[in-house]
């Protein structure tokens, strides 16, 4: 902890008065949290659906914009599989013990205890509405990534093309 300047509690106290090095976050990295507290946005809610059949667009557009791409049924069915199966066993439980976390009564009738109680059902609320949202999200995934194994199977190139250029990142 000590500078290597000067020892003991004076270089302690030396480092802790210095500022720290602060570097910017890499590119991509999430959001430094803000110094006031909690973020709250305004307007409507996302359309998580529209956001997970663009994503799947984009998705497919960027896998299938090299030469060397090949289109395999079976790879994409065990994709599509694999996705069904989180929606309806790890989403499905999880909206399940969103629903009884939801059913909790109060543990006593002191102010503490309600203000729990009141705190826990914003929590519930805000958690149910992340849950629907990337429940939409994927499902519109996979819907996307149907008609996608769709067009290929029945070769039509119409609808091929259409996807491609509707996913492209510009």
């Amino acid at each position: 902890m000590p500078d290597g300047n000067q020892g003991g509690l004076q270089g302690v106290y030396n480092e802790s008065l210095t500022p720290g090095q602060v570097t910017p976050p890499p590119p991509g990295a999430p959001p430094v949290p803000l110094a006031g507290g909690q973020t709250v946005t305004t307007g409507p809610p996302p359309d998580y659906s529209a956001l997970g059949a663009g994503q799947a667009k984009a998705d497919f557009a960027a896998a299938s914009g090299g030469g060397s791409w090949e289109f395999d049924a079976q790879s994409m069915d065990k994709v599509i599989q694999q996705l069904e199966d989180s929606l309806n066993d790890d989403y499905s439980q999880a909206r399940t013990v969103a629903a009884q976390f939801a059913q909790l009564g109060y543990p006593g009738s002191d102010q503490v205890s309600k203000d729990y109680m009141s705190a826990t059902g914003r929590a519930t609320i805000a958690y149910n509405q992340f849950l629907r949202g990337t429940v939409d999200f994927l499902s519109s995934y996979v819907d996307t990534l149907k008609q996608i194994r769709t067009a290929y199977v029945n070769q039509d190139h119409a609808a091929i093309d259409a996807i491609r250029s509707a996913g492209k990142v510009d």
